[in-house]
């Protein structure tokens, strides 16, 4: 499993304005949120700037952006609760369509 300490670690990668990061993930005992995603782009609109996203309903209704890492985290999106409240019940199934474990260490 991937600690909330390394997770902060991938999402600082610098994207040099031109690389993605994304995650798709469930969320354990939970039949809500089985196919989700989350992840870092650049932001078009804001060059130089990045966003941190979720998308945590395949129609599409539950998307959520933000501008920082700290506001990403700490955003009440899953029922009430934050990511890093319920990191311990975070599954990564891929991150960047690649087995988790090695492409988290191909960013580090």
């Amino acid at each position: 499993m991937i600690s909330f300490e390394a997770i902060t670690k991938l999402f600082s990668f610098d994207l040099q304005g031109k690389y993605c990061i994304e995650i798709e993930f469930s969320i354990m005992d939970s039949s809500k949120y089985q196919s989700c995603g989350m992840g870092k782009m650049p932001d078009k609109e804001n060059i130089g700037k990045d966003l941190y996203w979720f998308g945590l309903m395949p129609d599409g209704s539950e998307e959520f952006s933000y501008d920082n890492f700290q506001d990403f985290s700490c955003a009440p999106v899953f029922d009430g609760k934050s990511l890093k409240e319920i990191w311990s019940k975070i599954e990564i199934l891929e991150i960047d369509g690649c087995d988790p474990e090695e492409r988290f260490y191909a960013y580090l």
